[in-house]
């Protein structure tokens, strides 16, 4: 499966500057991995629960405790833990949905269908109307055209919008050497005016989340997303389909911050990047786009903004300004790239205190990485747990040497050096440290199924945990 995924991400094939024929033969390439690869969870998953018509079990592959919201099976009006705790549940139409608190790290937890009235808790202070949305944390305002034009945090009642946000911004997209490859510097330029009629209206009202749909035309596009506020969360998130009918065109999305800062903050792998803010030297002039993985975020000493993604890469960040690059239309060598139902997620986050408490590095992983379900029932467990926040277990998988030994890698996230402790619920005879290519580098002592570790910045290490 790694060689299917590794073969579509060759150079050519990635960024979209293949023929047409590429594409339908990597949309197949990848169709087949993504089937193998749910093929192998729900084998894993099958072997870990025990079968039980009236239960399912929530899956967590991240390294830290998350509530989770799940879709209930059919037929359920409501779910309690194994302990008989009723969860908070939210009705839309026929389907139901309930928030399952503290799924363990990288681990699991059952609930089972209850039979007693849903339980919808405590109210947490909603609303939503078709100007905006509220919870316990952010009072938004949504402006005819869906773009956010304030977002107040409440407690301390600033205003994080220094403009519209969520702004959809068009541009002609015609480059002058490449087409598929290039942006040119000069596309701000040429904006395309977009009309800002749009349909707003409430579908979700509490009490788990509230949103709202927005409906509009874009050019020869159109556009449908639902701009979603969860209870007790500062993030929003815009779940967005479009169906791009464009050709020579880019479509961008701004959110002018009120947020000061010479630099932007980047994720990339393992880590994150500074990149200025300013275009005073020739060398930040031309970097008027550049890559991210999962944010790009502002940040002062003591509040921050950030914009998350979970499948759009390029972005640009201008004074107080980050614009994530949605959607191009080239012409060649594919007549017809992107053209058709375009799905993805986007959102924005907020916080006050330092960058290192925002929670930004664990809203991206838990946008691109959901919980996953398997019918069934299971002890509560988490196989790994680290007492470090900024340290994240990147991958946990089989030794490349076929030993059944597993190989735990995990990095710092924040650029500071960091003294944690693994925590592992697995039998094993030994760990040691290697390097990437899993050659050994250095023994390691575990006490109690704990193994002690030092990170510099940014440090990636690689365990191996030896198969008793």
């Amino acid at each position: 499966l790694w060689q299917l995924v590794l073969l579509n991400q060759f150079h050519d094939i990635i960024p979209g500057s293949s023929i047409h024929r590429v594409y339908e033969e990597a949309e197949a390439s990848y169709a087949e991995a993504v089937r193998g690869a749910q093929a192998l969870a729900a084998s894993a998953q099958a072997k870990l629960v025990a079968k039980r018509a009236q239960a399912i079990t929530v899956f967590n592959a991240l390294s830290w405790e998350r509530n989770a919201l799940v879709e209930l099976p059919s037929g359920w009006s409501g779910a309690e833990t194994t302990e008989g705790a009723a969860l908070r549940v939210q009705s839309e139409g026929s389907k139901r949905w309930a928030l399952v608190p503290r799924v363990p790290s990288c681990g699991w937890q059952s609930v089972r269908r209850s039979s007693t009235r849903p339980e919808r808790g405590v109210a947490a202070p909603l609303r939503a109307d078709r100007h905006g949305l509220e919870n316990e944390h952010l009072a938004i305002t949504v402006d005819a055209s869906g773009a956010l034009t304030a977002i107040v945090d409440k407690a301390s009642g600033q205003d994080f919008a220094a403009g519209p946000c969520n702004r959809l911004r068009m541009y002609k997209d015609v480059p002058g050497w490449f087409d598929a490859w290039d942006i040119d510097s000069m596309y701000a330029q040429q904006p395309v005016e977009l009309p800002a009629a749009a349909t707003v209206e409430v579908i979700a009202d509490g009490p788990l989340w509230v949103a709202l749909r927005v409906r509009r035309t874009i050019n020869e596009s159109t556009i449908s997303q639902d701009i979603v506020l969860r209870a007790g969360s500062r993030r929003v998130e815009f779940v967005t389909t479009v169906d791009w009918r464009e050709k020579h065109k880019l479509l961008k999305v701004d959110f002018p911050v009120d947020v000061r800062s010479e630099d932007a903050l980047h994720e990339i792998q393992f880590g994150h990047v500074r990149r200025p803010t300013h275009a005073t030297r020739p060398y930040d002039a031309t970097r008027f786009e550049v890559c991210n993985h999962k944010w790009t975020a502002l940040a002062e000493e003591a509040r921050g903004a950030a914009v998350l993604n979970d499948s759009k890469y390029g972005v640009n960040v201008a004074d107080r300004t980050i614009s994530l690059t949605l959607l191009r239309s080239p012409l060649s060598p594919d007549m017809t790239a992107d053209r058709g139902i375009q799905q993805f997620t986007y959102a924005f986050q907020c916080w006050t205190g330092p960058f290192e408490r925002s929670g930004v590095v664990q809203a991206g992983y838990e946008l691109n990485a959901p919980v996953s379900m398997a019918a069934g029932e299971a002890d509560r467990a988490s196989l790994f747990a680290l007492d470090a926040g900024n340290v994240i277990i990147e991958t946990v998988k089989p030794a490349e040497d076929g030993s059944g030994d597993v190989i735990v890698r995990m990095y710092e996230a924040l650029r500071t050096q960091t003294h944690c402790a693994l925590r592992v619920d697995l039998p094993f005879a030994a760990v040691s440290e290697t390097d990437m290519l899993e050659a050994p580098v250095a023994k390691l002592k575990a006490r109690d199924g704990r193994v002690a570790l030092t990170f510099r910045p940014f440090e990636i290490k690689t365990l191996r945990l030896t198969r008793r």
